[in-house]
């Protein structure tokens, strides 16, 4: 996430690349430390981490870097080491009407998908890490993909996360499209192969396909495994929900998941992969008349699938009995001074314990919002602001057992920070408003960053502190050391127009803060604790 203290420095996709800057004159002040001169304009969403077996190796940016005429600009691609030291830049000419919309590392390449408005053409290419570019490939966007564009000017800022491209290991990397046909909303997935030029797309076929939205979960070996929610008609109707995987091997779907055989309604939020052909899906479940788009759900399920899509297990988590324990929860799913929870990392330790991580969000009166539209409704107006906000309140780390019963909770208080108050916030679902925050960013959990086999972990998070001893931005981690939690915070206080923080090599995190006025960024490793 980046902060422009406190969050939101947007610019529109259209500006330019994703992670850097207007910049020459690069110079390294020490090892660990790094600084970029003449930085006329940043944009950082899609700055990204090298790593290797879970352990930072090294981070990526591209950026413009000189102006060749009219029509053509000048980029470059900047390699770094886990010491922010240069390791490769690779310097490429294309349209002044080039423009990054994502990119993303898988292990053994780099991949960086663009909008090309002269070509009208979607653009993914791919590097490997010594700057070689291994495979190009290009097919045209009409009306229906440009909703995905309209997307990225509107939600996707410099705080929001991939939402479209993601790396499928050393195999390639896939891509998940929202389209639109006339009344038509519907998804179609991409596969770019990293290892020999092959690409294919998956388009749904199904009549109650037409009117789908399709989330990706993750990945194994030879599965693309994607959260879908249908319905007959756009605008009415109950969704199901369903849990697909794509063989991007095969290039057919090898299952499809639904409630149609289960006891319950289960909408699938998160997986981790077991050992031995497994994995573990969590979700919200629901009863069988329930709408899973409106109404709230029962707690949390967790099901063990095989990965050709037999379900293995089913345990449920009543929020109103299970997690009523150890967290002050209702029937509903609401704690105290809580509200709803996100989950946003399933974390399995060698004990074969899962711990969960999850934050709070919760609708609040919004005051402005309620004069200013009880004033557009006296003179016969319309108003835009909500009159609820959405407010990101604590974070929450569950612990559950080896037979996937909840046996304990910790809340990890801080400051409560509205992420939307537009009208939007009045009338969405649950689901619908926690997908939102996630795409937008809005939400203060960061990255979890460990061993590989996670005997130990820190869970780390952003906040913003106002007390009498320190006001400011502060960047926290709760560590794990394989027997308790503890806590660290570092404060970010700043001159800086923008800071971002990244993971970096085992105790370290790595923070970027860019100075507006001076036009530089500037680059240092700070330990943990």
């Amino acid at each position: 996430m980046s902060y422009p203290l406190k969050k939101s420095f947007f610019l529109p996709a259209t500006l330019a690349l994703f992670s850097l800057f207007i910049a020459s004159g690069v110079q390294l002040r020490a090892q660990g430390k790094l600084s970029i001169d003449k930085v006329y304009s940043t944009y950082l969403r899609n700055s990204g981490t090298i790593s290797a077996q879970g352990q930072i190796k090294g981070y990526f940016f591209l950026y413009l870097s000189d102006k060749i005429d009219r029509h053509t600009n000048e980029y470059t691609l900047q390699i770094l080491d886990e010491n922010l030291n240069k390791v490769k830049n690779i310097k490429f000419e294309d349209s002044k009407k080039l423009s990054l919309l994502e990119s993303a590392y898988n292990g053994s390449s780099l991949s960086f998908l663009f909008k090309n408005e002269d070509t009208k053409t979607l653009d993914m290419k791919i590097y490997n890490l010594d700057g070689k570019l291994k495979y190009s490939y290009s097919r045209e966007f009409d009306k229906k993909t440009d909703e995905l564009m309209k997307q990225y000017e509107t939600l996707h800022t410099d705080e929001g996360t991939n939402k479209n491209v993601f790396d499928l290991k050393d195999r390639g990397f896939a891509s998940v499209l929202p389209m639109r046909d006339g009344n038509q909303r519907t998804y179609e997935v991409d596969f770019y192969s990293s290892e020999s030029r092959k690409q294919w797309t998956y388009v749904p076929s199904d009549d109650e396909e037409r009117f789908a939205f399709a989330e990706y979960l993750g990945s194994t070996d030879s599965l693309i495994i994607l959260e879908v929610q249908k319905k007959s008609k756009a605008f009415s109707g109950k969704p199901s929900a369903h849990l697909i995987g794509l063989n991007f091997v095969t290039r057919k779907k090898a299952f499809d998941i639904d409630d149609a055989n289960d006891e319950y309604k289960m909408v699938p939020g998160s997986i981790s992969h077991l050992e031995d052909g497994k994995m573990l899906v969590m979700g919200s479940y629901y009863d069988k008349d329930q709408n899973i788009g409106k109404d709230f759900s029962r707690g949390l399920a967790l099901y063990e699938i095989s990965t050709a899509g037999k379900v293995l297990s089913k345990v449920y988590n009543t929020w109103a009995g299970d997690f009523a324990r150890y967290l002050p929860a209702n029937s509903k799913g609401k704690i105290d001074d809580i509200g709803y929870l996100y989950i946003h990392k399933l974390i399995r330790t060698p004990d074969n314990h899962l711990y969960v991580v999850g934050e709070g969000y919760k609708r609040q009166a919004n005051a402005g919002g309620i004069a200013l539209t009880a004033l557009a409704a006296l003179g016969g107006g319309h108003s835009n602001a909500g009159v609820t906000k959405i407010v990101v309140t604590d974070l929450v780390i569950m612990e559950f057992n080896d037979q996937h019963k909840v046996n304990g909770a910790t809340i990890y208080d801080k400051t409560h920070n509205t992420a939307e108050a537009s009208a939007m916030s009045d009338y969405n679902s649950q689901h619908a408003i926690a997908t939102y925050l996630k795409m937008t960013g809005a939400f203060d959990y960061e990255f979890t960053t460990g061993e590989t086999d996670n005997s130990n972990f820190s869970v780390c998070y952003s906040d913003y502190v106002r007390s009498s001893e320190y006001k400011g931005q502060t960047f926290n981690a709760i560590r794990y050391n394989g027997s308790k939690f503890t806590t660290d915070k570092i404060e970010l206080k700043s001159r800086a127009s923008m800071l971002k923080v990244f993971p970096a090599k085992a105790g370290s995190v790595m923070i970027l803060e860019y100075f507006k006025k001076e036009k530089r960024m500037d680059f240092r490793l700070e330990k943990l604790g």
